[in-house]
């Protein structure tokens, strides 16, 4: 297992210790690690390994108020700030508030990522981890589910990985983000943002910068074509390869609990929400680590 060390009276407070949650590297609970304290450089850069190493890290019994949780995201980046400004808190930009009641006069959000989808997938250079954080949550489902898209990757064929070699993809936001507007949950999005994001092409087998893992990167949400075929052979492609990502042996289900804080590497997984009872309040608030052009 990995360790870290914190800075200042470490010793106290004790050495951090990473536990696998799943019967892979998938997941790991980071633990003995109090997010509100400062963090020096070398638990970080462990931190960091952990992430490319897992993909996902769990942090359980947080209490972290909005401040913190930005400077500990920055330690691993410069945090995006979301085209989708309708629900970003007002003194804390940097943080999507994804809230059933809405916060500080955010736009109400009741289920906005129950689909299959990498976290801006749409823009060149597409994040490289989100860390979300629950406030309140529902006494039961409210689930996230979480696609290893590394071991996806692998458990392919090797005719199908010859086959994907090579090959781009088509990534847009404009095509999902209309059909919830239509449904209700979202409103429309202004001219001015939909001129933020134009198509963008991605490779459907990336490599990830500091590990040299193999992933697939489509998604349910945000992938529609598969450059130099046909729409509806490309179509056929990215249903075959979302429907294999997806199966249980790849899924990890996150089942949060108050004061959970999720960190996931964007490059190596995709995600989704599931449903839940909205007579109860469901606030979860997000930030967004800015990655790199996927290659």
């Amino acid at each position: 297992m990995g360790r870290a060390t914190l800075s200042g009276d470490a010793g106290t407070r004790g050495m951090p210790t990473f536990t696998t949650m799943t019967g892979s590297d998938f997941v790991a609970e980071v633990r003995d690690v109090d997010l509100s304290a400062p963090i020096d450089d070398a638990a970080i850069a462990e931190l960091r390994a952990a992430l490319n190493r897992h993909s996902i890290l769990v942090f359980c019994d947080q209490r972290i108020d909005n401040a913190q949780h930005i400077a500990f995201s920055r330690r691993f980046g410069d945090l995006e700030i979301h085209t989708v400004t309708q629900y970003l808190l007002p003194d804390h930009p940097e943080i999507i508030a994804l809230a059933n009641r809405g916060e500080k006069g955010t736009t109400p959000i009741d289920n906005g990522g129950a689909y299959w989808h990498t976290d801006i997938s749409y823009k060149a250079r597409p994040p490289m981890g989100s860390l979300l954080y629950a406030l309140e949550v529902p006494p039961r489902d409210g689930d996230t589910l979480y696609a290893d898209m590394c071991a996806a990757y692998e458990a392919l064929p090797g005719a199908m990985k010859q086959r994907l070699t090579g090959l781009r993809a088509v990534h847009r936001y404009a095509d999902r983000f209309a059909r919830m507007a239509k449904g209700g949950k979202r409103p429309a999005l202004s001219a001015e943002q939909l001129a933020e994001i134009p198509d963008v092409t991605h490779p459907i087998v990336r490599t990830h910068p500091e590990s040299g893992r193999k992933a697939l990167y489509v998604n349910e949400g945000f992938t529609v074509a598969v450059v130099g075929m046909e729409p509806d052979e490309g179509r056929a492609l990215l249903d075959e390869l979302n429907a294999h990502a997806a199966q249980p042996q790849f899924v990890y289900t996150h089942r949060w609990r108050v004061n959970d804080l999720v960190f996931w590497d964007n490059r190596t997984t995709m995600h989704r929400a599931t449903d839940y009872d909205t007579r109860y309040a469901r606030t979860m608030h997000r930030t967004t680590i800015a990655g790199d052009t996927p290659v």
